[in-house]
């Protein structure tokens, strides 16, 4: 408890302070709850007035109320009055400790040690913060969920959807060794899956804005960078990749590189001492590159024809060689020394010790200089042979290297022509003169080439698989690229494997699971600039990308997909990770299928119609991926889309899409767009949930071509089919109000009318139908009625004139009574 309290004392935040006693006014440093000293410092609000000195200066206990409290179990005051460390309650008078005042517990019978308790003030956090539940402490929301407890509640790390989960890699270290090597390590995020996720390293040269990446393909909690360049300081960061998820983190280690093995010094000179024979003295120039400090120079000698060297130290860039046989032709060269070691040797320069022997340098005559090439003659003057020259030429395309070509001519008198060389770039050309007698000093010349310097070119390259990079760069045609690679900084810049092409890229074989640099320049017809450096990380075995992912089959909800395992006959289930990027909705998904079979095939479901997706499958173990992508079929173009025109404005129908379309809800609407042929100008007229539209403010003489679709969703995209109808009713060239009179004025005001007529027309048919069955039924009562028999209660009818008794076949009719219905016989 005290050391934590002296933690916290320690602090000094800023904003307003909710003080309880106030005993130093003006405006606080202190944040929400915390109570500002006297000195500066801030303790929590619930440790003022509780009994115990907070602040250094005691002002924490200060003005407290009623300067009485007893002990827990409230002693009674004494004359009136409790210690200056306790709180008095007055009913009855007892006194217990100040750190008991306002704890949230009723210490008095009366609870007058919780009455008048300040209350928490309200914590306020930024925008790009996150306030712990408890109010107090705000932390960055790239902490929240990151598997660290952060809050001293743990709020930061409750209620951690996947979309929220963010693993940040913890107590990131740095060691190197004296090949040069730095060995990073972390420790893995709490809860992180790691069969499907990997670590990329990240890094940067102090100073510079842009990080480069470095993809491990690997799960394990540390790695070895080989290709940083020495003796120089980098900020280098860990992110965890799980499937398509990179999660980012702002934390990350400032490290410095072992020193490297610096470059050749340069322009080494000999002469003999003037007065002492045998001695000789040696100077030169520091090496361009040091890659680090130069702790000191080997200086080696030896005697002509003889191959042991003798050797000798020296602190600053010249030295004395003593002891030498006169008249005796040495050999010497140099070499510096930093905390790695010996570096490389200079051009070895060759004297004959006999005194007042000087051979003086030769003369430089620069002939001509164009653009990619530049010609000069040597010569020495005096009696002295010359047997030949040696000239080097320097430059610098940048400051990571200084580039040298050296070149050996026989003979006394020289003209030479020097091509290859790159336009706009200044060259330092140094000659000396071999003789029986030994290397003449040593002559220079400055030279720049005419014309505009070519651009370096911009390169970019990835592993293919275990043992192939892909190189591809843009830059100057019709030329030849070297592509150049090793496996450290220093082997890429003095002995890098390389090959040519006049193409813009390249496929290079190199070995597996190896980090590798590459950079690519012109080589013919000059000697361009390079690119810059890219740390390619190839492929295990075991993490090659799957092989001919294609779609067997795309709907309007689904896809099948197809791959082949990355190689064949597996002897065990892969697992393989799925991500589907939704490149409208900009969300992806991810899936996970095991499989042992050479040929594995996966079916995508709740695709949206029209939507299209970028998928990617690669093992679970984060290979290299593939991918492929697809667009969903879209709904199909509502049917019987028809045109009635009216009066001022036409109405469009069509049919529920939702008739054919078991994907689409009424509820998502249609979309109407118009085209005016007229003028060539296409509308969006608006969307509809209903089966109809208004169209209006048509113009006369022109032409519309009508379309209906399903709504898009996002942005005018994922939309379905469009059904178009064309609409020319109105012909061009006609008065607008005779082709107004000649317009039905209403659908109504002529259906109407019709109506009426066909239905007046049915009422008369009835009338006269049912005035022709009335006359015909009186006309048969008037007959039968005159043929009515009283007596026999019967009317009879005879076929002839008299009816004969004896005649039985005679027809006869019967009936026509009140009680018997009529009969015909």
């Amino acid at each position: 408890m005290t050391s934590a309290r002296a933690a916290l004392q320690s602090l000094a935040w800023p904003g307003d302070s909710h003080v309880l006693p106030s005993p130093t006014p003006g405006p606080s440093t202190c944040p929400p709850n915390y109570y500002r000293c006297s000195s500066g410092a801030c303790v929590m609000d619930i440790w003022v007035c509780d009994g115990y000195q907070d602040c250094a200066d005691g002002s924490d206990e200060e003005a407290c109320p009623s300067p009485a409290n007893a002990t827990t179990t409230s002693t009674p005051a004494q004359h009136g009055r409790c210690g200056r460390f306790e709180f008095e309650c007055h009913q009855p008078k007892t006194c217990v400790p100040n750190w008991k005042r306002c704890d949230g517990h009723r210490d008095c019978a009366d609870g007058e040690d919780e009455a008048a308790c300040p209350t928490r003030g309200t914590l306020t956090c930024a925008s790009q913060e996150f306030p712990c539940e408890d109010g107090e402490a705000c932390i960055l929301l790239s902490e929240r969920c990151d598997g660290f407890l952060d809050c001293s509640d743990e709020s930061d790390e409750r209620a951690c959807r996947d979309e929220l989960t963010v693993y940040k890699v913890q107590n990131l270290q740095w060691t190197a060794d004296f090949s040069g090597d730095v060995t990073v390590t972390w420790m893995r995020p709490k809860k992180m899956p790691s069969a499907s996720c990997v670590y990329n390293v990240y890094y940067r040269v102090v100073g510079d804005s842009i990080w480069k990446s470095l993809e491990t393909h690997s799960n394990k909690t540390h790695v070895i960078l080989k290709v940083l360049k020495p003796d120089t300081t980098y900020q280098v960061k860990v992110q965890v990749q799980c499937l398509s998820k990179v999660h980012s983190t702002s934390d990350f280690v400032t490290l410095r590189t072992p020193e490297g093995l610096p470059d050749a010094p340069r322009n080494l000179q000999l002469a003999l001492h003037r007065e002492v024979e045998g001695v000789l003295t040696a100077r030169w120039t520091a090496p361009v590159h040091a890659q680090g400090l130069i702790r000191e120079y080997i200086v080696e000698y030896s005697r002509s024809g003889s191959r042991v060297w003798a050797s000798q130290t020296a602190a600053s860039n010249s030295t004395e060689i003593q002891g030498l046989l006169a008249h005796t032709q040495y050999t010497v060269r140099v070499a510096a020394v930093t905390g790695r070691g010996v570096g490389n040797w200079s051009d070895s320069k060759a004297i004959t010790t006999t005194k007042g022997t000087a051979i003086p340098p030769p003369s430089i005559h620069i002939d001509s200089c164009g653009e990619n090439s530049v010609s000069f003659t040597l010569s020495t003057g005096g009696d002295i042979k010359v047997n030949g020259y040696v000239v080097n030429l320097f430059w610098a395309f940048d400051t990571h290297k200084q580039e040298k070509r050296t070149l050996n001519f026989r003979g006394s008198i020289l003209s030479h022509k020097v091509a290859n060389l790159t336009a706009q770039t200044p060259y330092e050309i140094s000659a000396w003169a071999k003789t029986d007698l030994g290397d003449s000093a040593l002559a220079f010349e400055h030279v720049v080439t005419k014309g505009v310097r070519p651009p370096a070119p911009s390169l970019k390259a990835k592993a293919l698989n275990q043992t192939a990079v892909e190189c591809t760069w843009t830059g100057p045609r019709n030329v030849v690229y070297g592509i150049f690679y090793a496996t450290s900084f220093l082997d890429l810049y003095r002995n890098p494997k390389s090959l040519t092409t006049s193409l813009h890229n390249g496929t290079v074989t190199v070995s597996r699971d190896e980090q590798y640099l590459f950079l690519v320049r012109v080589v013919v017809p000059y000697l361009g600039p390079s690119s810059d450096c890219v740390v390619v990380k190839t492929i295990p075995d075991s993490r090659l990308p799957p092989r001919h992912l294609h779609a067997v089959h795309i709907g309007k909800t689904s896809a099948v997909i197809k791959w082949e395992a990355p190689y064949d006959a597996p002897d065990q289930d892969l697992l393989y990770a799925i991500a589907v990027k939704d490149l409208i909705r900009k969300s992806d998904r991810s899936y996970k299928v095991k499989s042992r079979n050479s040929t594995v095939e996966y079916t995508l479901n709740k695709l949206e119609p029209g939507g299209k997706y970028h998928v990617i499958v690669q093992l679970g173990n984060m290979s290299k991926e593939s991918s492929v992508k697809i667009t969903a079929v879209s709904l199909s173009a509502p049917d019987a889309l028809k045109i009635i025109t009216e009066n001022d404005h036409i109405l469009l129908f069509w049919k529920s899409l939702a008739l054919k379309e078991k994907y689409f809800q009424e509820s998502r609407g249609y979309e109407i767009h118009m085209y005016d042929n007229t003028v060539n100008a296409t509308a969006y007229l608006g969307n509809t949930t209903d089966n109809f539209f208004k169209v209006s403010s048509l113009k006369l003489g022109h032409n519309y071509t009508f379309a209906v679709q399903a709504s898009c969703l996002f942005g005018s995209q994922i939309c379905g089919e469009p059904a178009v109808l064309l609409y020319d009713d109105l012909e061009s060239g006609e008065d607008a109000s005779a082709l107004q009179a000649a317009r039905p004025t209403d659908v109504a005001a002529v259906v109407v009318p019709v109506l009426f007529l066909i239905l007046l027309g049915l009422g008369a048919g009835f009338a006269v139908l049912y005035t022709k069955h009335r006359r015909l039924q009186n006309s048969f009562t008037a007959f039968a009625n005159s043929h009515y028999s009283s007596r026999l209660g019967a009317a009879i009818f005879s076929s002839g004139d008299d009816l004969g008794e004896d005649d039985e076949d005679t027809p006869m009719i019967t009936g026509f009574s009140d009680d018997v219905p009529m009969v015909i016989a």
